[in-house]
């Protein structure tokens, strides 16, 4: 199961697809070569929105090509690492492997970089 870590408020979630132009009952989606991929959708956009706080952000899988997200004067961008844990995972195990991500992006695009971009979770 993929979990997603809101790089606002930290709260962690698993990663579900409802449908986007057909609502379909929620089912948990896949880490596909090209990106997250529901079964009855498709290729999902890298898009999330937080359950907790309502803030939209990108989609960080690791693996896959790191997405550049549009940047508008006065926004903001956050970025929400995605992992992989088998479901019911204990959340201080969930954020160990987004530790892990935060300093595996910092050794391949230096500590500035995966700070600016893992914020909250280094």
């Amino acid at each position: 199961m993929l979990y997603v870590g809101c790089g606002f408020c930290r709260a962690i979630v698993p990663l579900w697809c409802a449908g986007q132009f057909m609502p379909h009952m929620p089912i948990p989606v896949v880490n596909a070569p090209m990106g997250i991929y529901c079964s009855m959708c498709g290729l999902l956009s890298p898009f999330f929105t937080c359950t907790f706080c309502w803030m939209k952000q990108m989609l960080f899988l690791p693996g896959a090509a790191f997405p550049l997200p549009g940047i508008f004067p006065g926004s903001t961008v956050n970025i929400a690492p995605v992992v992989q844990a088998q479901p019911g995972t204990p959340n201080n195990v969930i954020y160990g492997l987004f530790k892990e991500l935060a300093t595996g992006f910092a050794s391949q695009v230096g500590k500035e970089a995966a700070s600016a971009v893992f914020r909250m979770w280094g």
